[in-house]
């Protein structure tokens, strides 16, 4: 399909213009959603996964990266480091899972707002946090978020470009890591995605663990 539309240039027939606009967005969109359903089915046949020493400092300032290029300029995009703690994952996994909040805060946060990347860490534990001004979600909303294809809005998300399936992801990630995602929210106000490991998850930075 994207091969075909591809080939027909809209220059030549300009009365199909904004029909080939549209189908060629239906037809990423579909593209994104079957690449999002072999995430989950990988996710889902995956017992272990291979441990690695992520560095909070560095997978912040990545994330941050991220979301000034997603968002153009158009939000004002801070971190904050408030715990020592490294994290015991998958550098590949996390770093996934963690770009699906960090995106959907971008889209659903208006120009002008605000959105926070916020780490914290205890001996008991740790919170990675994506907290943005944006629309925010009722109440009522928030257990099924997670569940495949819900959707808050149909049309708030075709504009957006969501499959609803980011938040599944996410579940999926944390859970292979021990870990679970809390969502707060207001409408009007904004949404607080944190995503909450256990003391296993966490490691002395190297500094610390007296490495060299």
């Amino acid at each position: 399909m994207h091969g075909y539309l591809d080939m027909i240039e809209p220059e030549q027939i300009p009365e199909y213009e904004p029909i080939l606009h549209e189908l060629r967005n239906q037809s990423r969109r579909m593209t994104q959603i079957v690449e999002d359903l072999l995430t989950l089915s990988r996710l889902e046949a995956h017992v272990d996964l291979p441990p690695e020493r992520i560095s909070l400092r560095s997978l912040l300032e990545a994330l941050r990266r991220e979301a000034v290029a997603l968002g153009q300029g158009a939000h004002v995009i801070t971190t904050e480091l408030l715990g020592h703690h490294d994290l015991l994952g998958s550098t590949k996994e996390l770093h996934s899972a963690f770009s699906n909040l960090v995106s959907n805060a971008v889209r659903y946060t208006p120009a002008g707002g605000r959105i926070t990347l916020r780490w914290e860490s205890e001996d008991n534990g740790g919170r990675l946090s994506v907290i943005d001004t944006g629309q925010g979600i009722s109440s009522q909303h928030l257990p099924r978020l997670t569940e495949r294809f819900y959707r808050v809005s149909t049309s708030r998300s075709r504009e957006t470009g969501g499959t609803g399936l980011g938040l599944s992801i996410v579940k999926h990630v944390l859970q292979l890591h021990h870990a679970h995602l809390e969502i707060s929210s207001e409408p009007g106000v904004g949404s607080t995605f944190a995503c909450v490991f256990g003391p296993a998850q966490l490691l002395e930075p190297l500094a610390l663990a007296g490495a060299p």
